[in-house]
């Protein structure tokens, strides 16, 4: 049977389920995906200009994202600056400028193939660069201007061919200043749009899903068109000029997908900063939102300001954020949102956008998460053997799967209805914390002996841990309040805000090194067991430490 797109979206704007359980043309899709991409294109384009892109053989992102739309009053970005207020990039002065941008790096010497990390906050400086990256089919690597340990050991793995950033951002980029492009917007627009075979790789990604943190992963051309097409015309439903908005979502997760959606469809991106809802929560009612993203953040925002959204059509929230039964149903009240629709969705940027989706219903909060349309799919052993699972419940694994990422969420399968299951090893909302980084840094500071990260599980919805900071200080005089401060701010300056541990514990032992470096295993097994504690309260192991300290460090240097 074929699909029928114009039913599929009359279904999806219906907001009430025409079956129960995951929707026939959904299920179909998986197993059909070449005839429902076919599908998709021609109810994409509409009235609106041809796309230059085909299915399976060749996409110009350049043309369909941004030319397509060039001759339009359309806007492409919206977002709200706490002192000029409200800044617009329109799709017309996108072309123009990425064209300029594209023409100017390309006498620089970018071309087709070349590794471009772009360092920028959400922005018009973003946008710009993004889409004169790939004009020129650069490959492009998204990184956030925040931690300068952050950046540098991502830059080592990268090594980039070009970095674009603002002026006032390159000393962030330490060592690495020579491959700085520079950007004047005066050059005449003079290239020509790349096409991109379907397999070239368009992006090498810091995914936050991948381990260990910090490593490069490949988004092909075929996954992010793919990708962009679905999200912007079911996932989300986009119309051309309609708002996606997602405040406080993670940037590397979730960029570059929601800003390919966006552009594809012709929408618009609206971007607002937490802080800035932090004291002005009304901001987000002034613009109808056709899609909103809601964290547990900025749920207890609005919760806390009880500010009504009468302005949004549809609402969306990640299944791996913790899920807060009487939370979010108080939200979903105070705010008026109990005849809205709302959708759980997962985004894995190296596939493009959303992996898994369960269908927009007006409905109570649930944890059903099916794969996306279109994804092809298999569930996998837990034990990672690499058979099928014998049963209902396994890893949800992306295919065709040989150069992918291991997959690491669990799904459980009940009478045709997927629940998200939690992720497969210990996490933070589905992401890798980077806790070999973070103890590094923290061992930087001179009152630090040693440092490991402990994942401890929460009494929580299963999967969640929190991230347990252990600092070995040995026999130095305990100094907690003034430690505490110090690693605080050492971290927001090095790492960034995001990766400060859930809890920090300072131990006046030193701890267990094997061949120089701190045996992990140990402190975990002792910290979890509460061995660390009755150690480090014990009159014995106290004596022992200083009078370790004091063979250790008497020539006044830690160990």
């Amino acid at each position: 049977m074929a699909f029928d797109v114009r039913k599929i979206l009359e279904q999806l704007e219906a907001g009430s389920p025409a079956e129960p359980g995951v929707p026939t043309w959904q299920q179909e899709s998986w197993d059909r995906s070449e005839e429902f991409f076919g599908a998709l294109v021609a109810a994409h384009v509409g009235r609106g200009a041809p796309l230059k892109s085909r299915v399976g053989q060749h996409y110009d992102f350049f043309h369909d994202a941004v030319v397509r739309h060039a001759n339009t009053d359309r806007i492409a970005l919206r977002l709200h600056d706490r002192r000029g207020g409200w800044q617009v990039l329109g799709y017309r002065q996108l072309h123009e400028q990425a064209a300029r941008r594209a023409t100017e790096w390309a006498r620089q010497g970018v071309k087709a193939g070349a590794k471009v990390c772009l360092l920028y906050p959400v922005g018009s400086e973003l946008l710009i660069s993004l889409a004169a990256a790939l004009g020129l089919g650069a490959c492009i690597s998204l990184l956030p201007p925040q931690g300068r340990q952050f950046i540098a050991h991502r830059l080592a793995t990268l090594e980039p061919d070009h970095i674009a950033t603002e002026p006032h951002q390159t000393l962030l980029v330490a060592g690495f200043e020579k491959k700085v492009l520079q950007s004047r917007g005066q050059a005449a627009p003079a290239f020509t749009s790349h096409t991109a075979r379907p397999e070239e790789p368009v992006g090498l990604l810091f995914s936050p899903l991948v381990e260990p943190a910090g490593t490069p992963v490949v988004l092909t051309a075929e996954d992010a068109w793919r990708g962009a097409l679905v999200d912007g015309l079911l996932t989300f439903g986009l119309g051309p000029g309609e708002h996606l908005c997602a405040p406080g979502y993670h940037f590397l997760q979730h960029l570059p997908a929601f800003l390919l959606t966006t552009l594809l469809r012709g929408a618009t991106y609206l971007h607002l900063e937490l802080a800035d809802l932090e004291t002005n929560p009304a901001l987000l009612t002034e613009h109808p939102v056709r899609a909103l993203g809601v964290t547990p953040a900025l749920r207890d925002l609005l919760l806390r300001a009880r500010t009504p959204l009468k302005n949004v059509a549809h609402w969306f929230r990640n299944p791996e954020d913790p899920i807060d039964w009487l939370a979010w149903r108080a939200w979903v009240k105070q705010c008026g949102m109990a005849a809205v629709p709302s959708a759980n969705v997962l985004v894995d940027p190296s596939a493009g956008g959303a992996v898994l989706a369960s269908p927009r219903q007006v409905r109570d909060l649930h944890t059903e998460a099916p794969p996306a349309a279109g994804r092809s799919w298999a569930l996998r052993d837990v034990n990672m053997s690499g058979q099928h699972a014998p049963g209902d419940l396994g890893v949800f694994t992306l295919l065709p799967d040989k150069e992918r990422p291991p997959g690491y969420v669990v799904l459980t399968r009940a009478y045709g209805v997927y629940h998200y299951g939690g992720p497969r090893t210990a996490r933070r909302d589905g992401r890798v914390y980077p806790g070999a980084e973070v103890s590094r840094a923290v061992e930087q500071l001179p009152f630090v002996r040693a440092a490991t990260v402990v994942q401890a599980p929460t009494g929580g919805v299963a999967g969640h841990y929190r991230q347990v900071l252990l600092v070995f200080t040995g026999a130095q005089k305990p100094n907690e309040g003034a430690w505490m401060q110090d690693i605080r701010r050492y971290l927001e300056l090095q790492m960034g805000g995001e990766h400060l541990p859930d809890r920090t514990e300072f131990i006046p032992l030193y701890a267990r090194r094997v061949k120089g470096r701190v045996d992990e295993e140990w402190c975990r097994s002792q910290y979890l067991t509460g061995a660390l504690h009755r150690k480090s309260s014990d009159p014995l192991f106290r004596s022992l430490t200083e009078l370790r300290g004091h063979l250790l460090e008497k020539d006044g240097a830690g160990v």
